[in-house]
């Protein structure tokens, strides 16, 4: 399993972005190798993560490949005051079993 955390400090939005995002959103919630997302904040920083699980490393390609996706990627700076992505593999997830999560083992 593969995550792929995007870090970002939004500094404004418009309808282009609205759109593009919508988009992008809906693409990756539409690929077969998407297994979920957490999004988390962090109101101190005035920093948003948001965080893609995906089946192997093909749906982050398939991401990265995406027309949408590389339109915003190219105006990144309109919306947001900086970024940072962290790919990472899943090597292991536990938990109690209280918690319904996508990296659940079953």
């Amino acid at each position: 399993m593969i995550s792929a955390t995007f870090i970002f400090k939004q500094k404004s939005s418009d309808h282009e972005f609205d759109s593009l995002d919508q988009s992008i959103e809906s693409f990756v919630i539409k690929h077969p190798e998407y297994l979920g997302r957490d999004q988390w904040s962090n109101e101190e920083k005035g920093t948003l993560a948001v965080v893609y699980y995906f089946q192997t490393e093909n749906g982050l390609k398939a991401l990265k490949d995406f027309s949408d996706h590389k339109s915003a990627k190219s105006q990144y700076h309109k919306w947001y005051e900086g970024y940072q992505v962290i790919v990472s593999q899943v090597l292991h997830t536990y938990g109690d079993g209280n918690l319904d999560h996508v990296t659940k083992q079953k």
